[in-house]
């Protein structure tokens, strides 16, 4: 079913580097009223937001990925969201964005930790078709001059206190159409049938992300990514239990992106290795010869290597 309210995304496989070229820009509204505009309400859900958080915005771009940053790109205004916000009440933000008639490929809304610049991993919502993995289109006109574009931000998705790091090798070649990859570290164990299901749990801060834009040959790559390390819970609080390399190749369609090879036991390669966090050498390896179909088989228990 297509959701007309985004649902919680922290940070996932399915955004496109589009946020790239945002971090240090920013857009003239102008002086002269438009009529036309995007506008909405941003619901605020989860926990109080983080004493790291500097601020928050809605993004809106016109083309993915961006030709001009004039032209296919537009950022709201900081949002007003309460940082005192109560657990498990809900904060709700308007929102309005001066917007061309066209169709808009994209909206989001991200977040910017104190003393940083904006980083596209940095995701409180995207708005998502969840069935089709698909960003939903926004289309203004004359005759429809306002688009209504409603998303729930989780604050959940923005708990960053501890680092994962490590490195990934590659094997079996190189494939010349890479254009970049995705790095995912899930609380919990994926199923394999649904590519939806590498997504969901993004949704709850069950998982977290970082984008590799690596797309000519190389042997490895170092990585070191901001995760929550109060993931899960008793024993397994902190852990992310399923870490993994997704790949994207130069199509566009977000169906391209398949993981490639994920942190394994060394006694049972179709065995997940988990790492509570935080946690260093979180070594593994990737296969291209798991391409066009991505890694298709692991063992869906959870449990620690033998």
């Amino acid at each position: 079913m297509m959701s007309q309210i985004s649902k919680r995304l922290p940070g996932l496989p399915v955004l496109l580097p589009l946020f790239l070229v945002w971090a240090g820009c920013s857009y003239d509204h102008g002086v002269d009223p438009v009529p036309t505009r995007i506008t909405g309400d941003i619901i605020f859900s989860g926990p109080t937001p983080p004493d790291h958080v500097r601020e928050a915005s809605v993004v809106v771009v016109k083309k993915i990925p961006p030709d001009n940053l004039l032209n296919d790109l537009i950022i709201s205004d900081p949002l007003t969201f309460d940082p005192q916000k109560l657990p498990g009440v809900d904060d709700t933000v308007h929102y309005e964005l001066v917007a061309n008639p066209g169709t808009y490929a994209a909206a989001g809304v991200l977040w910017r930790k104190k003393g940083q610049p904006w980083d596209i991993a940095n995701i409180l919502s995207l708005y998502i078709d969840l069935q089709k993995l698909a960003f939903i289109e926004i289309v203004v006109t004359a005759e429809q001059p306002i688009a209504k574009v409603d998303m729930i931000a989780d604050w959940t998705l923005a708990r960053r206190d501890a680092i994962m790091s490590g490195n990934i090798k590659f094997k079996n070649g190189w494939r010349q159409d890479t254009d970049f990859f995705v790095l995912g570290l899930y609380s919990t164990i994926p199923p394999q049938e649904k590519g939806e299901e590498y997504v969901i749990p993004f949704l709850s801060g069950g998982a977290a992300f970082k984008l590799i834009f690596q797309s000519t040959p190389v042997k490895s790559i170092p990585y070191s990514i901001e995760v929550n390390s109060e993931v899960g819970s008793g024993i397994d609080k902190g852990k992310y239990k399923f870490i993994t390399l997704f790949w994207k190749g130069k199509n566009p369609s977000l169906a391209d992106i398949r993981p490639i090879g994920f942190y394994n036991c060394q006694s049972d390669p179709l065995q997940p290795r988990g790492a509570t966090a935080p946690a260093s050498s979180i070594d593994f390896e990737v296969d291209f010869l798991k391409l066009p179909d991505g890694v298709k088989n692991y063992k869906k228990i959870s449990k620690d290597c033998p």
